[in-house]
């Protein structure tokens, strides 16, 4: 199982890293608030990807 806390855009669908985990508690929330898609810059709307959406991500970066 994997310590990090992904977001899935809604407007491309770009699943992204967005903490890396264990931090404190208030700094993975203030990061997730501020989250943006790296692909286009959407920064409104950002969800929690599925368990295989984050795996097929990472397999795709590591191709």
């Amino acid at each position: 199982m994997s310590n990090a806390l992904y977001g899935k855009c809604p407007a491309c669908a770009q699943v992204f890293l967005v903490a890396k985990l264990p931090m404190p508690l208030a700094k993975a929330a203030n990061l997730a608030k501020r989250a943006a898609c790296p692909a286009c810059g959407e920064t409104k709307g950002i969800t929690l990807p599925t368990a295989d959406e984050v795996r097929s991500s990472e397999t795709a970066g590591a191709a």
